[in-house]
């Protein structure tokens, strides 16, 4: 055989062999990059997502009316604290000075109310009561401070943990200077949008996931529904008050936010596709097969079906489609 006969030859089986590598890349590639979905059958479920937040449903504000000199705190922030435990110690000298203050203006008020009458035929009905008006907020307030020098030792009412702290001994304060939880007493509330509270009942269950641990799925039960409505920026959210369990491996700190899943509907063991793999026309909901000719082009052809639950995962089939047909998607056509 000539060289010359050899090369043709050689070429030959070049260009033969390269068609075939050529022909098996086509289609491998192919492959890769088209998704499939088989019918099978699974759970098909719809829910709904709120916003949520971490609170205690027992807790107690250790609190003083008055502006107090503080002269001791006992405590500082996650500090456990036993009940009837004392924990601000509130200096008497500066409540007793109070008293004396408030007693004389007790006194001036009660003679201007005392003058405003005697002299009732140059002032008015609402001269009059006005100077009546002073007179009782005085007495009122000068009873406050009356109970407030009777408890100059705030003790704290549960067991619990304290998380806010409002005041450093040496301070003058007045309203909450501590906060102390139950940290058993700890539930979420969930703010379910006007539109959605109809698919929220009691009972229901529900998935937690909070903001600090997204890849904890903690489960929940509704434990009620507040009948009061909240308005934030033009819409009506209803709040529903879920009880959570197991959380002895988290560490959960009141305050924190999390996203509430709630199933409202839930079908087991249905015929069903991917919902991603399907879409809808004028014609109904279809999802597309995928055709290779002989010259290995890729064609998509349309095959449509009877849908039932609409899920956030799948969608349920009622006909059309069989157990074990493979659908694709981000086919090359």
């Amino acid at each position: 055989m000539s060289k010359k006969v050899m090369y043709v030859a050689v070429v030959f089986l070049s260009i033969i062999v390269g068609f075939q590598v050529i022909k098996m890349l086509k289609t491998t590639t192919e492959k890769e990059i088209c998704e499939e979905s088989v019918v099978n059958y699974d759970t098909v479920s719809k829910s709904i997502k709120v916003n949520a937040v971490l609170k205690s449903s027992n807790y107690a504000d250790i609190s003083t009316e008055i502006p107090t000199l503080v002269k001791w705190v006992g405590v500082e922030i996650n500090d456990k604290v036993k009940k009837d435990e004392r924990l601000v110690v509130l200096d008497k000298s500066t409540i007793t000075a109070q008293i004396k203050n408030l007693k004389l203006a007790v006194g001036r008020a009660e003679l201007a109310e005392q003058e405003g009458r005697l002299k009732s035929s140059h002032l008015s009905s609402k001269q009059i009561l006005s100077l009546k008006k002073a007179s009782e907020q005085a007495r009122e307030k000068l009873n406050e401070v009356y109970a407030q020098a009777k408890k100059t030792t705030l003790r704290s009412p549960i067991d619990g943990v304290v998380i806010r702290k409002n005041v450093n001994s040496g301070e003058i304060a007045s309203g909450v200077l501590l906060r102390v939880i139950d940290i058993n007493s700890l539930q979420i509330e969930a703010f379910v949008p006007e539109v959605d509270i109809a698919k929220v009942r009691k009972d229901q269950e529900v998935v937690v996931i909070f903001d600090a641990y997204p890849k904890d799925k903690q489960r929940g039960i509704v434990k009620k529904i507040e009948m009061g409505s909240s308005e934030l920026q033009g819409n009506t959210y209803y709040k529903a008050i879920i009880e959570i369990s197991n959380l002895e491996n988290l560490i959960l700190l009141e305050g924190m936010n999390a996203e509430v899943v709630i199933k409202y509907e839930n079908k087991l063991k249905v015929l069903s596709i991917q919902r991603d793999f399907t879409k809808k026309d004028d014609d109904g909901y279809f999802v597309y097969k995928k055709e290779i000719n002989d010259k290995d082009d890729v064609s998509l052809k349309k095959v449509y079906f009877k849908e039932g639950l609409i899920g956030d995962k799948n969608v349920e089939i009622i006909s059309g489609l069989s157990e074990g047909q493979v659908f694709s998607k981000n086919c090359n056509k």
